[in-house]
Parts: structure tokens; C-alpha cells; sequence
């Protein structure tokens, strides 16, 4: 008599979902790039400020164009 029943492949299953659980604890226990991200981020936030200020700096000047420009048409 032939076994049939779907307990050793049921069982290798449950082998490899562990080994596939057991590698992900793995993973999830390595400490990550943190200073790299927190580095990354604090260059933006620097760019995003020059950016800003830069934003500023232009919108004075236009507005004062826009303003000699109205006193020149007579708008």
C-alpha cells in the first residue's frame, strides 16, 4: 500500500515556511543605514531652505519690476 496522504508534502511545506520565517527574524534583527538616512534628510531640509530663501529673494525683485513697471505704463 502506497502512501497518499499529503502529510510529508504538508510537512516540507511547514519546513520551508519556517526557514523563510526564521531568515526574515533575521533580517528584521539587522540594524539599519539610520545615519545615512538622517544625513540624506538634513541635505534636503538644508537645500529646501536656500531654495526658499532663494524663492524669497526673487519675488522681492519681481514684485518691485512689476511695481517701476506700473509706474512707467501708468497703470
Amino acid at each position: 500500500m502506497t502512501d497518499t496522504s499529503p502529510l510529508p508534502a504538508s510537512r516540507a511545506a511547514l519546513e520551508r515556511l519556517a526557514a523563510a520565517v526564521g531568515r526574515l527574524e533575521e533580517l528584521a534583527g539587522r540594524p539599519t543605514d539610520d545615519d545615512a538616512l538622517v544625513h540624506a534628510l538634513d541635505r534636503s531640509r538644508q537645500d529646501y531652505a536656500r531654495l526658499e530663501e532663494a524663492s524669497r529673494l526673487v519675488e522681492g525683485r519681481l514684485d518691485g519690476v512689476i511695481d517701476r513697471l506700473k509706474l512707467i505704463l501708468g497703470d
